[in-house]
C-alpha cells in the first residue's frame, strides 16, 4: 500500500479526488490491547506542541468549531439533548473550566493510579464532546468510564475479579449499554478480533442500537487490522486537517466510515500544566461520535439504524463515493441536521463491512434468538439464554429461559 492521498472535503469547495501524498506519522491514538486481559492503553496519540497560554486560562473555542459552522448549529437549538454518550478513556477532570456545566457523570470499573497523561487525553476527549463553549453536542449527557492504561498501577481489584475482566474493552462496552448509552465514543484501538465477549458486545450494540465510534489510528498506513474499526457495525473514523484535506498522519482501512477534524486544538496538560496545541484520530473521534448525538436528537423518529444510513450518505466525497481513506468523507453537518433520515431503509449499512469482519449478520441474529453460549458474554444485563443447555440455569446473574428461542420454531 502506497502513501495516503490528499483528499479534500472542504465545506466551501467540491472535494478534490485523491492525491499521492508522503506524510509522516505519530503514534496510533491510544493504542488499546486486550489479550488475556492484559489492556495496553498509550495516550501519544497526538502530537503536542506548547502554546502560550497560562493552565489557569479557559479554553474557550477551536478551530473545528467554524469549520463545521457549529454556531448556526447551535443557534437551531441543536445540541445534543436527550442523547446519552458514553465514552472510554482515562479519567476525566470535570472541574476543568472548559467543562463548566456540562452534565458529565464519571466511572470506573476498578480502582487504579492514573497518569497525568491519560488525565489529559480523557479531559480533551469530553470537552470535544460536550464542552459548553465549543463541545459539539452540549446538552447531551455524557457518561465517562475511566479505563487503566498499559502501565498505569491498578489495584487488586483489577486485575482478581472476573479474571480481571474489569480492564477490557468489552467490560466497559457492556457496563456503557447496560447504563443506556445511545453512542460510544472510544478513542482507541482494538487489535484482538478472536475475543468472543468483545465479539458478543458489539453484535448487542448492532442489535439493540447502540452506536459505536472509534479512530483508525495515527501511523499514516493501513491499520484497519488494528482498528475497532474492523468489526461490523462500528463508526471508523480517519482524520483531516482544519483546511479539510487528509491529514498526514492519519491511518486508513477498509472500515472507515467517516473522517472528522482531527486538529490541532487546544488542550489542558496536566503533566507541563500549560495549555497545549494537539491532533489526531483520538480528535476526530469524538467529533463524528458528537454530530452523530446531534443527528439522534435532532431526528428522534429515526431509527439508529436511519441514523447510520444518514452518516453514509452526508460525507462529502465526490458523489458521496467511498474510499479507504475518508470513508464517505467529512460529515456535511449542515446536511445532516436537513436531511430527514426517515426517509432512508431501517437497515445497517455497516453489518456487514467485508474482509472477514464480524459479527456477521447471522451472529447478530443469534444474540437476537438467545442461542450464544453463555459462556461467552459478560456485562451484559439484558442477554437473555435461550438456548437448550439446562446448565445456563447454575449461571449466577444469568436470565435463562431454556428451549424458547425463536431459531427453533423460525421456518
Amino acid at each position: 500500500m502506497g502513501p495516503a492521498p490528499v483528499v479534500s472535503s472542504r465545506y466551501d469547495s467540491a472535494p478534490r479526488h485523491p492525491r499521492s501524498h508522503a506524510g509522516v506519522a505519530g503514534r496510533a491514538s491510544r493504542a488499546l490491547t486486550t489479550a488475556a486481559c492484559a489492556l495496553a492503553l498509550s495516550t501519544g496519540a497526538l502530537t503536542a506542541t506548547p502554546a502560550p497560554a497560562r493552565a489557569d486560562d479557559t479554553i474557550t473555542t477551536q478551530d473545528y468549531f467554524s469549520y463545521y459552522k457549529l454556531d448556526s448549529t447551535r443557534a437551531k437549538g441543536y445540541t445534543g439533548k436527550g442523547v446519552t454518550i458514553a465514552m472510554i478513556d482515562g479519567p476525566v477532570d470535570t472541574s476543568a473550566p472548559e467543562l463548566a456545566g456540562a452534565n458529565i457523570t464519571t466511572k470506573t470499573l476498578c480502582k487504579y493510579e492514573a497518569t497525568n497523561a491519560t488525565k489529559t487525553h480523557a479531559t480533551a476527549i469530553a470537552s470535544v464532546l460536550v464542552s459548553k463553549y465549543y463541545g459539539l453536542a452540549p446538552d447531551a449527557t455524557l457518561i465517562a468510564y475511566a479505563m487503566p492504561a498499559e502501565g498505569e498501577k491498578i489495584s487488586d481489584e483489577c486485575r482478581q475479579d472476573d479474571q480481571g475482566l474489569k480492564r477490557t474493552s468489552f467490560a466497559q462496552f457492556g457496563t456503557a449499554m447496560n447504563d443506556g448509552a445511545q453512542i460510544i465514543s472510544y478513542s482507541s484501538s482494538d487489535p484482538n478480533h478472536e475475543q468472543k465477549p468483545l465479539k458478543w458486545a458489539i453484535a448487542r450494540a448492532i442489535a439493540q442500537g447502540v452506536i459505536i465510534v472509534g479512530p483508525m489510528g495515527n501511523d499514516a498506513r493501513d491499520e484497519n487490522h488494528l482498528s475497532l474499526a474492523w468489526w461490523s457495525g462500528t463508526v471508523g473514523v480517519s482524520a483531516v486537517d482544519s483546511t479539510g484535506e487528509f491529514a498526514s498522519y492519519s491511518s486508513w482501512g477498509q472500515g472507515v466510515v467517516a473522517a472528522g477534524v482531527g486538529g490541532p486544538i487546544k488542550v489542558r496538560d496536566y503533566d507541563t500544566g500549560t495549555i497545549t496545541d494537539t491532533r489526531g484520530t483520538s480528535i476526530s473521534t469524538p467529533i463524528v461520535a458528537g454530530q452523530i448525538a446531534l443527528a439522534r436528537s435532532r431526528w428522534p423518529e429515526a431509527t439508529p439504524n436511519q441514523i447510520l444510513q444518514l452518516v453514509t450518505h452526508s460525507g462529502l466525497n465526490l458523489n458521496n463515493e467511498w474510499n479507504q481513506y475518508t470513508g464517505y468523507g467529512v460529515l456535511n453537518m449542515g446536511g445532516m441536521m436537513k436531511t430527514d433520515p426517515t426517509q432512508f431503509p431501517d437497515e445497517n449499512p455497516l453489518a456487514d463491512k467485508g474482509g472477514g469482519s464480524t459479527p456477521t449478520p447471522a451472529e447478530v441474529q443469534q444474540y437476537i434468538d438467545g442461542i450464544v453460549s453463555f459462556w461467552e458474554i459478560d456485562y451484559d444485563d439484558s442477554y437473555v439464554y435461550r438456548g437448550v443447555n439446562e446448565d445456563a440455569t447454575a449461571r449466577e446473574g444469568l436470565k435463562a429461559h431454556i428451549g424458547t428461542s425463536p431459531a427453533y420454531h423460525r421456518k
